[in-house]
């Protein structure tokens, strides 16, 4: 007989009374067991949760994170934005068989390998980091796989809806919410209180800007490119490129390379458009007259060094001829004749000697020549010898062929005209900077002719400059820019771009300058976005307009430019 049986044939035996004292005594002992149970259950899943918590404090946000505001674009379109997702990761003790769970898991973690999937769920540790913003989808579809010990806690991150455009002017936030780079560094204070942004960008010009740019460096097998549009009257920048650029949402794993703002941080010798600012400094000084002669044909010699021109010229230029055939004789000596004085003065009061005030963290500071003696002065006057960044120049084209009023960039839409009260050149000036810049173009002279786009009057300069290698320059790597404003008879707008390293092509007869290269693809751009803008196509040989950019300057040889070379 059982023990069972015999436990039962007692308790049938007893009485009644006794039988019920029996089963109340036994079926106390059973919930006190079970009570037991539960407590040690319950503490020994609170102390994984505490120990695990502290193991991954590494790991997780150590501040509380809000909802930041957004980022707009001038027309409200959403560039930043806040948005909830998973936080995954593994309990290394739970995991049953790591080979299996990492096989499963990786049809899902599709960014991950399987022995790296591997690796995490058999380290020795309560807390493996798995992917620290997953998606709602995608932490579903992980759950549905039913794989033991592996966890997930919702958090809110960032998001680039639109990926690269504009990556470098974004920049980025880490895990705690904070911004580290770009705007969301610069305006973190009000991003973080919750309050939306609009920036000055419009990201259907971003998008047309980058894309040419981008054609035109796999063109000349470039190493890199930038390209800017600024609002003349109000220095707001409409699109910034910089080129290769990257991800938004993948900002910790992008290449230094890629990582780095050409346009508001890299510095560079920008070459013959400094040439626009030298004449604009003559003609506002006083010590020149548009017309006045200037002697380009004599040998120019400065201590051991001989200044020569691309293409040597045969006779005397006046002061408008140097600039549209960009003669770096004559702006050597158009620059000796003022001195270091006038041209020190003027290149402050363009901002020339410090950081721009743009509002993202990466900037670059121009770099100066150590002493500016004489030599410094004429080498400047063509753009050697002194370094900024594209931001500088855009900028100082803006002034000196806009109102002559100082231009301050800015990355924020603004709702009010600046209080400009710097008046840096006279209206008298910048017209004539800007008749000759347009002939810069227009003229068969013009080393610009290929930015040359019927009905929006593009004025500009060339600029090709070699790299500066070690202690001096190399010769087999060229800086190309091309610095433009339209329309020329009414400006609005300033287009800048340039092309770093362009090697020639059959089809530019080898030459990889500035004429053949960047000059192009701004007059693309315009063309493109000039609509966009609101500015159309004018007839330049209307009256009006042929005065206003007083086209009754001497003219030139009709020789041709010599394939636009400079």
């Amino acid at each position: 007989m059982s023990i069972w049986s015999r436990l039962i044939r007692l308790i049938s035996d007893m009485p009644a009374a006794e039988a019920r004292r029996v089963a109340a005594t036994r079926l106390g002992v059973v919930r006190i067991f079970a009570l037991c149970c539960f407590c040690a259950i319950g503490l020994r899943v609170g102390w994984l949760a505490f120990d695990i918590s502290n193991e991954a404090q590494a790991y997780t946000p150590t501040t509380q994170q809000v909802i930041r505001g957004d980022i707009l674009d001038r027309d409200g379109q959403v560039m930043a934005t806040t948005v909830p997702v998973f936080e995954l990761y593994a309990d290394p003790n739970e995991i049953l068989d790591p080979r299996e769970a990492a096989i499963k898991l990786a049809t899902v973690l599709t960014d991950m390998s399987e022995e790296t999937i591997y690796s995490r769920l058999t380290r020795k540790t309560r807390y493996a980091e798995l992917a620290w913003r997953l998606s709602p989808k995608k932490y579903a579809d992980v759950l549905r796989l039913g794989v033991a010990g592996i966890h997930g806690r919702r958090k809110l991150t960032r998001a680039y809806p639109n990926a690269m455009a504009a990556a470098h002017l974004l920049g980025g936030v880490n895990k705690d919410g904070k911004g580290i780079a770009g705007i969301e560094h610069n305006q973190n204070a009000l991003l973080a209180s919750g309050e939306d942004l609009s920036l000055s960008i419009d990201l259907n010009i971003q998008a047309i800007l980058r894309e040419e740019i981008n054609s035109q460096m796999e063109l000349f097998e470039a190493i890199g490119g930038a390209g800017i549009v600024q609002d003349i009257e109000t220095g707001e920048i409409i699109a910034m490129v910089s080129l290769p650029d990257y991800d938004a949402n993948h900002i910790g794993y992008i290449a230094d390379d890629h990582r780095f703002n050409r346009a508001a941080k890299g510095l560079y010798e920008l070459g013959s458009t400094f040439k626009v600012i030298n004449t604009a400094m003559a003609l506002e000084s006083g010590v020149y007259a548009e017309t006045d002669m200037i002697d380009v044909v004599s040998t120019l010699r400065v201590g051991r060094h001989i200044i020569g021109d691309y293409h040597p010229e045969k006779t005397n230029l006046n002061v408008s001829e140097v600039l549209i055939v960009s003669s770096n004789k004559g702006s050597a000596r158009i620059a000796d004749e003022m001195g270091a004085d006038i041209q020190k003065h003027y290149l402050n009061q363009l901002g020339l000697f410090e950081k721009t005030s743009l509002e993202i963290p990466e900037l670059g500071a121009p770099l100066l020549p150590s002493r500016w003696g004489r030599a410094e002065v004429m080498t400047i006057s063509f753009g050697h010898g002194m370094s900024v960044t594209p931001v500088h120049l855009t900028s100082a084209i803006a002034t000196t062929a806009g109102s002559g009023m100082l231009i301050t960039p800015t990355l924020i839409k603004q709702t009010a005209p600046a209080e400009i009260n710097v008046q840096v050149f006279s209206p008298h000036t910048t017209a004539k900077i800007r008749a000759m810049m347009r002939r810069v173009v227009s003229h068969p002279r013009g080393t610009a002719n290929k930015a040359d786009i019927k009905g929006y009057l593009v004025a500009g300069k060339t600029g090709t400059s070699e790299k500066i290698s070690g202690n001096g320059y190399d010769r087999k790597a060229n800086i190309t820019s091309f610095v433009s404003v339209f329309p020329a008879h009414d400006p609005k707008y300033v287009v800048f771009t340039m092309i770093d390293e362009p090697k020639g092509q059959k089809h530019s007869y080898n030459y990889a300058t500035a004429g053949w290269v960047a000059a192009p693809v701004a007059g693309r751009i315009i063309h493109r976005i000039a609509p966009m803008l609101g500015v159309h196509p004018v007839d330049e040989n209307a009256p009006e307009i042929r005065q206003s950019l007083m086209l009754d300057l001497p003219e030139l040889e009709q020789e041709g430019a010599k394939h636009a070379s400079f």
